[in-house]
């Protein structure tokens, strides 16, 4: 006997010593019952039958992969049609639904960083000779538009390139900018409201119009439109680029409200107003009183902002992009803040605040059911909270002391919420922080 028989043997029984379990009693005798009772496939079906080896192995060869070319045609035409049946429904263009988000701009100290997307790694893109601000990333991530503040007191609007190079300033002598820099969806153009900065009587006596700018970044310019009696705020654009919704006014700081005026007429209402980016065609959307800090749904059908409420207080509205519709969302006591829109234009998220001062709850209102429900875990300030671009968190502000009245223009934290609640709020201290965009990134 062969030592390769012996060691056969020898695990056969070593395996068998072991073995937990036997075959049942006739199962042998079982299986060659069946073979015997079992008919052959005809000879004339197989290769090997009518032709050379060689040839039928080729033949097997052959007929095995047009099985595995078919079954691979197969599974990508099923994708296919899955994808097509899952995105049959409303899906929105570029640059809106959901991304990958990328780093974080914001302004700290009266200079703008750069930092990743859990705002660590803070490095300084632009530090002017005064105060810069209001950072915000264009939707395609490729540019970062900001405020810088000027050596004569007026104010600059400037873009550059995410890694700080490129600077170029859009537009000078401006004074009374808004806090919010808005891009249109092709990031091309932006648009903000200042006044024309007037040093005729000194550098502290600016004039007192408000007005819509609007830049264009390719170019390198920018514009006052609409004239001088617009008294408008917080210009949004519409996602198709061709309309600005904004909140007036009329007249400027004298508390007058439309009892009083003509909707109907120009430069007579205050309350949410439409106009083409150049100017023309401006018309009243929406008569509440005090109505602003409008945000354009991503679809381009709704317009939320805020308004005065009957106590108040304010409230958030709905209203259609036709001026339809409108819908008082919420009702409560105390004040609402900026509503800023979920990337996929599902969500709702804003401010609930709770007492007289800077201290409140951020809510996340589903628009579908109208149900709004809190992010516990931190007390948040009145401004816009950040989205990330997947919608999975949001970017809010904190004071370590909300009660303190000297706290006006600067927050202690930042704190980054789970939207689903997974995990609690990490809060991120950067003191001197005064505001944070979210780098778009492509899907």
């Amino acid at each position: 006997m062969t030592a390769r028989t012996d060691l056969d043997r020898t695990m056969r029984e070593y395996f068998e010593a072991r073995s937990t379990s036997r075959p049942p009693d006739g199962l042998l005798e079982t299986a060659l019952f069946a073979i015997d009772e079992t008919r052959q496939r005809p000879a004339w079906r197989t290769a090997d039958s009518w032709l050379p080896s060689a040839w039928a192995d080729r033949v097997r060869w052959h007929v095995r992969r047009v099985a595995i070319v078919v079954a691979v045609g197969l599974l990508i035409t099923i994708l296919l049609t899955l994808a097509i049946l899952g995105g049959s429904g409303d899906r929105l263009p570029e640059p809106f639904g959901l991304a990958k988000p990328g780093s974080i701009v914001m302004d700290v100290g009266g200079d703008i960083y750069l930092a990743d997307s859990r705002g660590g790694n803070r490095t300084k893109l632009y530090a002017g000779p005064h105060w810069d601000g209001h950072a915000t990333f264009s939707p395609d991530g490729t540019k970062i538009a900001f405020a810088s503040a000027l050596d004569d007191k007026s104010t600059a609007l400037m873009v550059m390139r995410p890694d700080g190079t490129g600077q170029t300033t859009l537009m000078s002598k401006l004074t009374g900018m808004d806090d919010v820099i808005a891009w249109s969806a092709d990031s091309r153009w932006i648009a903000t409201a200042a006044r024309p900065f007037d040093d005729s009587a000194g550098p502290l006596f600016p004039s007192e119009d408000g007005r819509i700018v609007v830049g264009d970044v390719e170019h390198g310019t920018a514009a006052f439109v609409g004239g001088p009696d617009v008294f408008g705020s917080d210009p949004r654009w519409s996602p198709d680029g061709t309309m600005l919704v904004f909140g007036r006014l009329f007249p400027c700081c004298t508390g007058t409200t439309t009892a009083s005026h003509d909707l109907s007429s120009p430069g007579s209402a205050d309350g949410l107003w439409l106009m083409r980016p150049d100017g023309s065609d401006l018309h009243a959307l929406a008569s509440v009183p005090g109505g602003g800090a409008p945000a354009w749904s991503p679809d381009g059908t709704r317009i939320a902002f805020l308004g005065l409420g009957v106590d108040g207080d304010s409230d958030l509205y709905l209203v259609g992009a036709d001026g339809n519709d409108l819908q008082k969302v919420t009702d409560d006591a105390g004040d609402e803040s900026v509503p800023v829109w979920s990337p996929d234009g599902t969500k709702l998220a804003f401010a609930r605040m709770l007492d007289q001062g800077n201290k409140g709850e951020l809510e996340i209102l589903d628009v579908t059911d109208g149900r709004a429900s809190p992010l516990l875990g931190a007390n948040v300030t009145h401004d816009p909270p950040v989205w990330s671009p997947d919608a999975s968190h949001i970017l809010a502000f904190l004071y370590r002391h909300p009660d303190n009245p000297k706290h006006v223009s600067e927050y202690d934290d930042v704190v980054i919420f789970d939207v689903a609640g997974r995990t609690k709020p990490v809060v991120i201290p950067i003191a001197g922080l005064r505001g944070v965009s979210w780098q778009r990134l492509a899907p």
